[in-house]
């Protein structure tokens, strides 16, 4: 049977390091366990993307998150997607339910930083697109290295054309399409768990996640590095304990005999 002493100091060091894993991986990251982004910026309305897709297939709405670092993660949300022939088009829904945990809602992602005007968003065969935002009203996409005129507008707003069937992005005007003025709001929780976001955005975050478990690992490694040195060192044994609670008793009845010292002066 376990010593009473040797369990009480095996939980102390389990919790402690559950504590600092967590703790750590959550301020390195700034999301929450469930990915859900938690900032605030007043520049969201300023770069809201314009989107232009094709008349009687319009989006329901933008939602928005804002990471720690100012970064607007707009969600264009359609009610679905239709592919042209029926029966497939029934097979990739019921298999896009499974996937997204029954939400069967389209959202296509558009980041945009406004600290130095950079935005990501997926086109065909679902490529990232990266590029910069200049205040002219064009962009370079960083891929490319390619410079595409009046694609935002005031220099801030994307204009988003919809140009697959499965709504993927492009700057590129598309034929046939129009564009719609959208509802915007920032996503509540309970839109973040009915939407499925975090097996949506788990490809979005996952560099931030991987990062930021790294940094937990190393600090939680560090943390049993620190206790093993002052294991082997000695200075976790009882004796060395008594001492430093001795010390410490009396460092607090000097200082207490000091004070009423200065007191009665």
């Amino acid at each position: 049977m376990i010593p009473k002493k040797k369990l009480v100091a095996i939980t102390i060091w389990l919790i402690l390091n559950v504590i600092i894993f967590w703790f750590v991986g959550l301020v390195s990251s700034g999301y929450s366990l469930e990915g859900y982004l938690p900032g605030q910026s007043d520049r969201v309305e300023w770069y809201a993307p314009v989107v232009h897709t094709t008349p009687g297939d319009e989006p329901m709405g933008i939602l928005y998150m804002v990471d720690r670092h100012g970064t607007i993660y707009y969600y264009i949300v359609w009610q679905d997607e239709y592919f042209s022939n029926s029966l497939i088009d029934k097979l990739y829904r019921f298999l896009r339910g499974l996937v997204y945990g029954g939400a069967t809602e389209d959202i296509e992602v558009v980041r945009v930083n406004p600290n130095n005007g950079t935005f990501y968003f997926q086109t065909y065969r679902h490529t990232a697109i990266h590029g910069k935002l200049f205040p002219n009203g064009s962009c370079v996409l960083a891929d490319e290295n390619s410079i595409i005129q009046n694609c935002s507008v005031n220099g801030t707003h994307l204009r988003m054309y919809v140009v697959t069937w499965n709504h993927m992005l492009s700057l590129n005007p598309e034929a046939g399409t129009k564009g719609t003025f959208l509802p915007m709001r920032r996503m509540s929780p309970d839109d973040y768990v009915s939407l499925g976001m975090f097996r949506r955005t788990q490809k979005t975050i996952g560099g931030v996640t991987v990062s930021a478990l790294g940094v937990a690992v190393a600090a939680t490694l560090l943390l049993n590095g620190v206790l093993y040195w002052a294991w082997r060192r000695g200075y976790l044994t009882e004796e060395n304990r008594r001492k430093a609670r001795k010390g410490t008793k009396s460092a607090v009845r000097d200082t207490w005999d000091s004070l009423i010292r200065e007191l009665k002066r």
